[in-house]
């Protein structure tokens, strides 16, 4: 009997320690309908350069859309090798994993206010909708719970 409760114990001390050491499931930090107004505002705005893939350039051949059809501006902000880093996999995780989701979208505010680029119509609503939306192109979940700009969510914890 005594190797009964034993055995009882152990079993279920085991599932306490398995539950215990699991990551609590993240719940999302921005909305579907943000993530998608973001992916629209991407593809006018920030995907001419990051590219629709949002992997970036890496100054090969046949990059879409070509360096080319971009605005002098556009080009020249650009440089040469015409290389611009990627928003989404994991060079971009390497870079930005642990840092907060504030800092991102801080980040993309400077490179939109950018006088060089002269983007009509991006304001801080729409730049954490571009962020909702490369982090949504990362891996995270949308919620219920909106995007701000004071999210301090660390990005690898939404996505992994």
């Amino acid at each position: 009997m005594l190797f009964k409760v034993l055995l009882f114990a152990a079993i279920l001390g085991s599932g306490l320690f398995v539950l215990g050491g699991q990551q609590p499931v993240q719940t999302g930090v921005f909305t579907a309908a943000q993530a998608e107004a973001g992916r629209r505002s991407y593809e006018n705005t920030c995907g001419r350069c990051h590219t629709y893939t949002l992997m970036g350039r890496k100054g090969a051949e046949g990059e879409l859309p070509p360096v080319s059809s971009l605005s002098e501006a556009d080009q020249k902000f650009i440089g040469n090798p015409n290389r611009v880093p990627p928003l989404a996999g994991e060079a971009f995780l390497n870079r930005w994993g642990m840092k907060t989701v504030a800092q991102l979208i801080d980040r993309f505010q400077i490179t939109v206010s950018d006088p060089n680029f002269k983007f009509k119509d991006i304001d801080d609503d729409t730049t954490v909708n571009i962020t909702a939306y490369v982090l949504q192109v990362n891996g995270a979940k949308a919620g219920t719970q909106p995007l701000t700009r004071s999210t301090r969510d660390i990005v690898n914890s939404l996505v992994k």
